[in-house]
């Protein structure tokens, strides 16, 4: 089921697994599907994209795009508890997000440089919302919040339809309760590739953010090596990674691990803990949960038998540095104090401290973002924000006077790159009399 060892004790390969776990090489499914599937939507736009939606979705498309009607319907179908419990969460989210804003930098030094730093919008965003194994509303507020408060104007959802060629009505109402008209039904490669290059009837996008299947990261990372789209990351199965000591609650540390396992087979549950007792037990609480077969059972149960592991460590110092090597998407933190160690904690997509802080009220409700890197890209990257949607740019206005005391530095720099001629000319000339 799921295995308790101690982290010393584990072999090189076993660690290996553990730190470069983003998955497969998908070069294969990159040549032999994404590439030809993008590069048939970029030559024959709509059609292509009807044609793949048939193919693999088993819907023949009538229209891409999801008419006013079917929005307003879908609002009016879903009862006003769960309307209010959506509002609720994005006006968290909203307040959370809003104090990511940047304010412009303009400044001027002593020898009359002037320099600054301008934040604008990207122009146009998409966001991919998974249909698949389960539907994501949430997704669809994580992702088109930043991208208003960043002031982008142009957004548009992409979700596959079901069978039925519909988008479920969760699914549009959350989008009538962000504002977003602009819905259009279709998945995998060939709906990355549609935003990508833009069709006959499907606006190009700048940037595109949202989780998918690995056909959606292949393209997402395919489109992006073109130099066609930005895009947020590339995702992989959800993690989650808990450090408990002796004090935490073994059924609620159950609960967490499997509330990520339930996700996805490869997702990925860990539990760093000083307790062999509190490790004990909560592997006894796992063991109960997937023998009820309640809930997502097949999925939990391979995500713990395939992936889950219990570690035993000496201290929570020991812990803290496993997880800052490992850079796990969600991490809790269930000790006494957590607040002490805060600042020693590096490398996770979102935190989530003390027993009263699980991963699922990031998920929905508390106001960050749940859009995350995974695979140990917490590394060298971060969560969904304000600033995925926004250029910096930087500017500069010099004086005569700056600019011929810059002079000197310039011609020495430029001379040695070996551009003295037409760099350091073009300051030169500035100077020469005509």
């Amino acid at each position: 089921m799921i295995e308790i060892k101690r982290l010393k004790e584990l072999e090189e390969n076993e660690l290996n697994n553990l730190f470069h776990r983003f998955g497969d090489d998908f070069t294969s499914i990159m040549t032999d599907t994404v590439i030809p599937i993008v590069n048939d939507v970029k030559k024959n736009g709509d059609n292509a994209v009807k044609k793949y939606t048939e193919k693999y979705d088993s819907v023949k498309l009538k229209n891409i795009q999801v008419t006013e009607k079917e929005i307003d319907l879908a609002y009016k179908n879903i009862p006003k508890e769960i309307i209010n419990a959506f509002n609720l969460a994005k006006n968290n989210i909203e307040e959370f997000h809003l104090h990511q804003i940047k304010n412009n930098i303009i400044y001027t030094r002593d020898d009359e440089t002037t320099l600054g730093v301008i934040y604008q919008p990207i122009e146009y965003a998409a966001i991919y919302t998974p249909g698949g194994k389960a539907t994501y509303p949430s997704s669809i507020l994580m992702g088109v919040i930043p991208a208003l408060i960043a002031g982008v104007k142009n957004i548009s959802i992409i979700t596959p339809p079901n069978k039925e060629g519909k988008i479920s009505d969760i699914i549009l109402a959350t989008c009538k309760i962000v504002g977003i008209e602009r819905i259009y039904k279709i998945g995998g490669a060939q709906g990355i590739a549609a935003v990508g290059f833009g069709t006959e009837s499907i606006n190009k996008a700048d940037i595109i953010v949202g989780p998918g299947n690995i056909y959606v990261t292949a393209a997402k990372t395919y489109l992006f090596s073109l130099g066609l789209i930005q895009i947020d990351s590339m995702a992989g199965p959800s993690e989650i990674l808990i450090i408990a000591d002796e004090t935490a609650n073994p059924n609620w540390i159950a609960c967490d691990l499997l509330s990520q396992a339930e996700h996805e087979e490869m997702a990925i549950p860990l539990l760093v803990t000083t307790s062999e007792e509190l490790a004990i037990k909560v592997k006894k609480h796992i063991i109960t949960d997937i023998e009820s077969n309640t809930g997502r059972h097949s999925i939990k149960k391979k995500a713990i038998s395939d992936n889950g592991l219990i570690l035993l460590v000496d201290s929570i110092e020991e812990a803290i540095s496993f997880s800052n090597r490992f850079s796990p998407e969600h991490m809790e933190l269930m000790i006494l104090n957590p607040l002490e160690y805060l600042f020693k904690i590096k490398n996770v997509g979102s935190l989530f401290l003390g027993p009263y802080s699980p991963v699922a009220i990031g998920d929905y409700f508390s106001g960050t973002n749940h859009i995350l890197p995974t695979g140990g890209a917490s590394r060298f990257s971060s969560g969904l924000s304000v600033d995925t949607f926004t250029r910096r740019t930087s500017f500069q206005l010099l004086t005569k006077v700056s600019l011929e005391r810059a002079k000197g530095p310039v011609n020495i720099m430029s001379k040695i790159e070996g551009f003295e001629d037409k760099h350091g000319g073009s300051v030169n000339i500035r100077f020469k009399k005509e």
